[in-house]
């Protein structure tokens, strides 16, 4: 068997990227207003609150059927853990860059996961916002909410390519955000990847 062949050949159900892609066009319709450029970064706002939690939640999911795949003996319960879990599978990951071309602006959203004790500031405000919101409103601000959305994309390409034939090279659409593995456009296919992908390219 080829080194292709033996990706698996089961296409993962396209409904979370369907999702992804509705996360997305709500924070790309609120850049209208604010642009999404780094003096903006504090502004804070009702949206942006219910943007980071609806995004967060997002992430945990994913997250959580990544390591399960990874690790299936021992399910992760806790950031802690899953960031344990995805840099045993994925080491380089806070490598892992999205671009915003349109404000000339490139986020690495995991880049805290490669020091030892390294927290990411976009879910502790997620935490903070889903359970104190009354003394952290201040962290439902553009940067973080933009933060999660740059980390949902990149566990996004990860789950395609770690169950499913049907990979990252197939991720399309999206109005603000790319990644490398992402086509540029149906008829340009990406000739970068994040770390560690495609998958099928090692096995």
């Amino acid at each position: 068997m080829s080194k292709h062949t033996s990706k698996k050949q089961n296409p993962l159900d396209d409904s979370y990227w369907q999702y992804f892609l509705k996360l997305e066009s709500d924070f790309h319709a609120a850049t209208r207003y604010i642009a999404c450029s780094k003096t903006n970064d504090t502004t804070c706002s009702i949206e942006f609150a219910q943007q980071l939690v609806c995004i967060n939640t997002e992430c945990e999911a994913i997250l959580k059927k990544i390591c399960k795949i990874i690790d299936p003996k021992n399910p992760a319960a806790n950031m802690g853990h899953y960031k344990r879990t995805m840099l045993k599978k994925f080491p380089e990951m806070h490598k892992a860059p999205v671009r915003l071309d349109r404000f000339d602006r490139t986020v690495h959203p995991f880049a805290e996961w490669n020091n030892a004790g390294g927290r990411l500031d976009w879910w502790n405000a997620y935490q903070d916002i889903k359970h104190h919101r009354d003394s952290n409103f201040e962290k439902a601000n553009l940067k973080n909410t933009l933060e999660a959305l740059c980390a949902l994309l990149i566990l996004e390409l990860y789950l395609y390519e770690s169950v499913s034939s049907n990979g990252a090279e197939n991720r399309c659409g999206t109005l603000l955000l790319w990644a490398p593995g992402m086509p540029r456009s149906k008829m340009v296919p990406s000739t970068e990847f994040l770390p560690h992908l495609p998958l099928h390219a090692k096995e």
